[in-house]
């Protein structure tokens, strides 16, 4: 799980000005999800190892540690690894080994054990190079932008406004809990200490009401409905940003054309 001070110090890297930084946010997206579509339709392992080899050299030339941005990936590798392990187990196909209570492991299992852990390296590896890139609220923007579900956009835009400061208002409440000496290393009975903790999820549901409640009011007051929408300044397309999608799309469709002629 990604701590708040992580997720502070990713918004104020992707927040640098560079290259790869300055690249529309719609963009972005659109190239993340072009990335991993060809990427979860591929069964290549040339094809991951050159989409793998582009993305970290995004990284690189984005000015942001590629030691870092590999730690970020083998830290969310493991949820697909819990997937991947169960499947040498569960396919069918000739069977490599036959171990106790009649637990066979197949040829077809371990192959597909390993296409999914590529597939998701490179869905990973793309997913926190936009993250390193792209500021949650230009995220949200590029939603709008993109005509996506307004209501969602909406939802996403808010949550990017108000996850540090419900933050703020937590460490408020354990703060003054903590001046009052509550611990939960402390010697006290343990169901006062379940008593305390949901308190604390109490007051911060109470809080979270009275502020949404507050937002609301001061949204409606200056004219917000349901059918709303946010003005942008109709700006064209960087030279950086053509580049940014025309590259990935020439490196599929090459990539697309020498499979077919099985040259990889």
């Amino acid at each position: 799980m990604v701590s708040i001070s992580e997720l502070r110090q990713q918004e104020y890297l992707s927040n640098q000005d560079s290259i790869l930084h300055n690249v529309d946010s719609r963009i972005k997206l659109i190239v993340l999800v072009l990335i991993i579509l060809f990427a979860v339709t591929s069964s290549n392992y040339i094809v991951f190892v050159i989409l793998e080899a582009y993305l970290l050299l995004l990284i690189y030339l984005s000015g942001i540690s590629v030691k870092d941005a590999l730690m970020r990936v083998l830290l969310i590798l493991p949820f697909g690894l819990f997937i991947a392990i169960f499947q040498p187990f569960i396919q069918p196909g000739d069977v490599l080994y036959t171990l106790p209570l009649g637990i066979k492991i197949t040829l077809q299992g371990i192959q597909f054990a390993e296409l999914l852990l590529a597939r998701l390296v490179i869905s990973i590896t793309s997913i926190v190079l936009f993250s390193y890139i792209t500021p949650m609220k230009d995220i949200a923007e590029a939603f709008r932008r993109l005509h996506m579900p307004n209501e969602f956009a909406m939802i996403f835009s808010l949550f990017v406004r108000f996850i540090f400061l419900f933050y703020d208002e937590l460490n408020t409440i354990r703060q003054a809990q903590a001046s009052r000496c509550f611990s939960l290393t402390n010697n006290t009975p343990y169901l006062w200490k379940v008593k305390q903790v949901g308190y604390l999820f109490l007051m911060m549901f109470l809080r979270a009401y009275d502020r949404g409640e507050k937002v609301y009011s001061s949204m409606a007051s200056r004219g917000y409905n349901s059918e709303s929408t946010i003005y942008y300044s109709k700006e064209g397309l960087s030279m950086h940003s053509i580049a940014y999608i025309t590259i990935p799309i020439i490196i599929i469709i090459v990539l697309v054309v020498l499979q077919y002629l099985h040259i990889i």
